[in-house]
């Protein structure tokens, strides 16, 4: 079988792992490979070694601060934009574990890069709508929606974003006050929540790029 695709930023940590086991003799630690590929924090690198690792490029010893082999140094992980893009569709998690999203998922979707809407591949999951709070913005329950993993502190107000509240997964208008979340619904019969920032009741995913549905 020929080797998973890669994303051009998967494409650079592999690429740069190799080289550095080649020139060092050993692997490198997740804040020197943030370090070399500028990427600010360490479960930035946790994503792309993860994916790597699911996709058959590396193996990972748990609880090794050098703990990355790799799995064929031979493996050319060619042409990141040639293939569709392959996002992980996510299972019911609790608003309080968001770092078990992408560990826990149910598969995988192939999605047109359309419907990223110019996000990158890296940071975009699929989950599905676990209500018809938005129904007057198009977003059903059971809709498929491509999310945009991103921190609350970069969003606009009145976007639509994905959002863990307890176990299920809600897509609301967000708006930030008084250092609360607002999450407004499109629904009558659904309300408002507020939120705390740090309830662990709640847990923003990040903007929803589009969604799909099965007729």
């Amino acid at each position: 079988m020929p080797p998973a695709h890669l994303t051009k930023r998967q494409d650079q940590v592999y690429e740069h792992i190799r080289a550095y086991v080649r020139e060092q003799g050993k692997p490198p630690t997740l804040k020197e490979i943030g370090e070399a590929l500028s990427i600010r924090s360490t479960n930035g690198v946790s994503k792309h070694l993860y994916a790597l690792e699911q996709k058959g490029y590396i193996r990972r010893t748990p609880n090794e601060a050098r703990g990355i082999s790799l799995v064929d140094a031979g493996t050319d992980p060619y042409a990141f934009d040639s293939d569709v893009p392959s996002l992980l569709l996510v299972s019911r998690t609790d608003s309080s574990r968001p770092d078990r999203l992408r560990r826990r998922p149910k598969g995988a979707l192939f999605t047109d890069p359309l419907f990223l809407n110019e996000a990158e591949e890296d940071d975009c999951l699929i989950g599905r709508a676990g209500d018809d709070g938005m129904s007057k913005a198009g977003i059903l329950k059971g809709d498929y929606l491509v999310i945009e993993e991103r921190k609350w502190r970069r969003l606009n107000d009145g976007d639509i974003v994905a959002a863990l509240v307890g176990e299920s997964l809600l897509a609301r208008a967000f708006y930030l006050t008084d250092h609360k979340f607002h999450l407004k619904s499109m629904d009558r019969t659904y309300p408002d929540e507020i939120f705390s920032v740090k309830d662990p009741g709640c847990h923003i995913i990040g903007p929803v790029r589009s969604v799909m549905r099965r007729l």
